[in-house]
């Protein structure tokens, strides 16, 4: 091989790319912005992926709302957000506390009548006409329930009439003619006596509807609940009667506040976080039909102990996205998840960005093969420029002897000066201006191996230099640079 020659010339810091600060924090997104369009069009051509609670798709997003007081947004705002999935009324916490022995539900701050809510009833249609899910959940940490004996099959009545596909016209709906999507059970610190019963007669009760609806039976146990100890009603919906059909169809395992919480997750060593067992009780319990969610803190608050980090949560989901009962990620609560920005992702919340990752997880490699397929048509197409940031104290690449200011990069694919400039926004007619005056003409090549600087000037980047590299009659060196 002979040696590279280096030959020098400049693009003037007149052609600005006049980028977003954004944009400018990741150089890369603007040497990439001529195939932009090409990238996004053919991933839109991959079919979109929408939240699903029916099949085994692992990017559901559930969120609790209801209990957030003041700080917690109308229910609208977060069936607005991006991959939200299902919507968990929190909570019915009095089972005989209303007329006739009727249930009595509490949405804190956010239904001051709670026979009329009809904000929450608003926006609830909103939701379902999104295709998200909306249950009410029953019981929760505090409540007259906890010192209540209730009648199994009434309230399964009650449930069925005042929130569900009832038809009974003597009970008051408190979202009026909205049928809410099925049931959540949260029962804390009480004994477990009836629910299985009551699960099964509210499921009986689901086949009366004419015509068909899908109704859904989920629980949010804490991580220890799969072992039975006293006040603990959990452990009776997740081993129910062998009579009953009251295995739920999710379960949200709060994986904080105790001893097996996400926080004490380690990969590949031994660990009290135990979604394995949860896995093991849905596979031979259920035959993988109930579905187990990771429940997380959406915010670090003075309540509760368990929250961890994006950062860590990642590496949770990576690990457990392989069990086959898998379903997705429940947040408490929705005002705490969307109040919780990820600090070095732009303004995403801890919400948002779980929402992202659990897409990534789903379909990334389909959307990373079409985008791979739509670069290599844009390089074909436009002979776009393909550059690979270099370590300015690395000696493992030559390099040009007067220093870069900014970052360096080296080009792997010959590319014109022209599209070199105008990939960093630089307008078509100032790009050939400004070559000319050089005396160049803007088709001339730029070689692979060229050493780019790119510069930071306020809220843009510019072209310090190019150094061009050239080869010495091999043109079979060139064809190692070719990726067509």
């Amino acid at each position: 091989m002979k040696s590279i020659k280096w030959s020098l010339f400049f693009i003037s810091t007149l052609l600005l790319h006049k980028a977003t600060a954004q944009s400018f924090n990741d150089p890369l997104t603007s040497l990439n912005n001529a195939i932009g369009n090409d990238i996004k069009n053919m991933a839109l051509e991959v079919p979109s992926f929408k939240a699903d609670t029916k099949n085994n798709k692992i990017d559901n997003m559930v969120l609790y709302w209801g209990q957030g007081d003041f700080g917690e947004k109308r229910l609208s705002f977060y069936c607005e957000q991006e991959g939200v999935s299902m919507v968990i009324l929190s909570f019915v916490v009095d089972f005989i506390g209303g007329p006739r022995k009727s249930p009595v539900l509490n949405l804190s701050d956010n239904c001051n009548n709670v026979e009329n809510c009809v904000e929450a009833a608003r926006d609830i249609k909103f939701c379902q006409s999104k295709g998200i899910k909306v249950l009410m959940s029953v019981g929760g940490a505090a409540g007259p329930y906890h010192k209540q004996s209730w009648d199994p099959d009434l309230f399964a009545w009650w449930m069925w009439n005042k929130f569900l596909g009832g038809t009974d016209k003597t009970v008051a709906r408190p979202f009026g003619d909205i049928i809410l999507d099925g049931v959540d059970y949260d029962p804390e610190s009480v004994d477990g006596i009836g629910y299985d019963r009551h699960i099964d007669t509210l499921r009986q009760l689901f086949k009366t509807q004419y015509p068909p609806r899908q109704y859904l039976i989920t629980a949010a146990p804490q991580c220890p609940d799969l072992d039975y100890y006293p006040k603990n009603a959990a452990y009776n919906i997740l081993h129910p009667a062998p009579k009953y059909d009251s295995y739920p169809d999710m379960v949200f395992v709060q994986f904080y506040n105790n001893y097996c919480a996400a926080s004490n997750h380690k990969n590949k060593k031994t660990t009290n976080f135990n979604f394995d067992v949860w896995d093991q009780w849905s596979q031979q319990r259920t035959k993988g039909r109930t579905k187990i969610y990771l429940g997380l803190l959406g915010k670090e608050n003075h309540m509760d102990t368990g929250y961890v980090g994006y950062e860590k949560l990642t590496v949770i989901l990576d690990d457990i996205r392989r069990h086959k009962s898998f379903g997705g990620v429940m947040l408490w609560d929705a005002g705490y998840a969307y109040a919780n920005p990820v600090p070095y992702l732009r303004g995403l919340t801890y919400g948002q960005a779980t929402v992202k990752y659990l897409q990534q997880l789903t379909i990334g490699p389909s959307r990373t093969a079409a985008a791979f397929d739509s670069i290599n048509l844009a390089f074909k197409n436009h002979g776009v420029p393909i550059l690979v940031p270099i370590n300015i104290n690395s000696t493992d690449v030559i390099g040009p002897e007067v220093p870069c200011p900014g970052q360096s990069f080296l080009l792997l694919r010959s590319v014109s000066g022209r599209v070199l400039a105008e990939s960093f926004g630089a307008p078509p007619d100032l790009v050939d201006q400004h070559l000319e005056s050089l005396g160049m003409d803007g088709d001339d090549p730029i070689n692979p191996g060229s050493r780019i600087c790119i510069n930071p000037l306020g809220d843009s980047v510019t072209i310090g230099f190019v150094y061009n590299a050239t080869f010495s009659d091999e043109p079979e060196l060139q064809d190692l640079y070719q990726l067509d």
